[in-house]
């Protein structure tokens, strides 16, 4: 906050906090980014899952080398190298480093944390090109300790309601310089919003195909996510886009307003979701090979929380978070209106819920993103169990699945010999219960083997979550 008459300090005061915090957290990557970090590591006798497969494989033995696996074996069969640190993986599960394919890429010290709770990738759906290219050029140099990230750039028309931070336009032919704006700034999609003309969508779409871009985003008012898809949407984002298909033409007109919350919460819990409409949206969907990015943890304490409690989101991290911040978890939900009740609201997120479980169980693909600090994403894979996905598939949205739309899964996503060493070892069982994801133990990034309790430390949580 400014005061008024003060507003041009903004940016000036806004740069020299993001220089500071550079600085800051460049001095923490080079503590972790060392040559004694870097040496092979052998995790013997540990649970790992196989996220090609959609299993988890008991008793493996994974030897980490240059940055890449090297061998995966029967326990006790791989004889470490000279100079290797031996992990006693019983007791622990091993899985690919997880990915948030929704996470607008917050400062430095956000990126370290999402390191330090399990995630080596991520997609930005939305971020600035010159914030985007820092982040780059900062990461490849040793000096942000970060996940690997594939980052997309926000088309929005001209207007009020347009995106913060979007490449705004006022034509078709604007909308189409925009995406080769993106294409030019080596960034891998264009995500639409909701004040785009709707017949913009489709040569934009176009021209980003054309380039090989990857094209996501909100539904512009006036449109249904099916008309969207049709028009060339690869993916969308948010359930309540998806919910869009249901809900009453002046829900959908006015989608660039708060109708796009107001709509879902209203009429969402009367939804049929097993209507034959319903049904032959989902397998057209599935047809065309849609993704559908959920972002449930974004819905389920606007709809369901009444301030009394911290929401399952956040509950983990309350006691090990700066008190400030945990202060600021304990919300109420989105305010109630039109004589709804907050029982109301939880229907409607309950049939939230069950929309990912008919997309799924049509054979629609799901990618796991959190749309918030990060710290969300094992709720979100366990919301996805609660939507009837077994465990190691909802594991699959934030592994392989995010690996093979970015074109990455043949270095990323699973742990096989070759690929990079981009790997989280965590405490627990995760094929009994997700939330051991939340016990990260080490990570291994770009080949660096970091301790999970130091990086913990490092990015401001002050131990392990429950």
């Amino acid at each position: 906050l400014l005061p008024e008459g003060y507003e041009k300090n903004g940016p000036k005061l806004k740069e020299i906090q993001d220089k500071a915090t550079a600085a800051m957290v460049r001095d923490v990557a080079h503590q972790f980014l060392t040559p004694a970090n870097r040496t092979p590591t052998l995790v013997d006798h540990v649970l790992m899952f196989d996220s090609v497969a959609g299993k988890y494989l008991p008793d493996r033995a994974v030897l980490i080398a240059e940055g890449k696996v090297a061998a995966v074996a029967a326990g006790g069969s791989i004889k470490p190298p000279a100079g290797a640190m031996v992990i006693d993986g019983r007791g622990k599960t091993l899985s690919p480093g997880l990915w948030d394919s929704h996470q607008h890429v917050g400062d430095d010290w956000n990126l370290l944390q999402n390191v330090a709770t399990g995630m080596t990738n991520y997609r930005s759906p939305g971020s600035l090109i010159d914030d985007a290219h820092s982040i780059y050029r900062r990461r490849a140099a040793g000096d942000l300790l970060a996940p690997d990230g594939k980052i997309s750039v926000i088309i929005d028309r001209k207007d009020p309601l347009a995106a913060q931070g979007a490449l705004t336009v006022s034509s078709a032919a604007e909308a189409v310089a925009a995406v080769d704006k993106i294409k030019q700034a080596g960034l891998w999609g264009a995500k639409f919003y909701t004040s785009m003309n709707p017949a913009w969508i489709a040569p934009a779409a176009a021209e980003a195909h054309k380039l090989g871009l990857h094209v996501h985003g909100h539904i512009p008012a006036g449109m249904r996510p099916l008309d969207a898809v049709r028009a060339g949407y690869d993916e969308v984002t948010h359930i309540n886009f998806i919910m869009m298909q249901a809900m009453p033409q002046e829900v959908v007109d006015k989608a660039n307003t708060a109708a796009r919350l107001e709509g879902p919460a209203k009429y969402g819990k009367d939804v049929d979701l097993d209507s034959p409409a319903m049904t032959a949206f989902y397998a057209e969907l599935a047809k065309r090979g849609t993704i559908i990015d959920p972002t449930l943890t974004v819905w389920e304490p606007m709809m369901t929380s009444d301030g009394s409690a911290i929401s399952p989101e956040y509950a983990p991290f309350a006691d090990i978070a700066p008190p400030a911040v945990a202060r600021s978890w304990r919300v109420g939900g989105y305010p109630l209106f039109g004589g709804l009740t907050r029982d109301d609201f939880r229907k409607s997120f309950d049939k939230m819920v069950g929309l990912v479980n008919r997309l799924h169980k049509a054979g629609v693909r799901i990618v796991a993103g959190t749309d918030g600090y990060g710290l969300e994403l094992v709720r979100e894979l366990e919301l996805y169990q609660q939507a009837g996905l077994s465990n190691a598939e909802a594991l699959q949205t934030a592994t392989i699945i995010p690996a093979r739309i970015t074109g990455m899964a043949d270095r990323a996503g699973s742990i096989a010999p070759g690929k990079a060493a981009d790997i989280i070892l965590v405490d627990g069982d995760t094929s009994k219960d997700l939330g051991t994801l939340r016990h990260v133990n080490t990570v291994f990034l770009d080949g660096y083997r970091l301790d999970g309790t130091a990086l913990r430390t490092a990015s401001g949580l002050s131990g392990m979550p429950k």
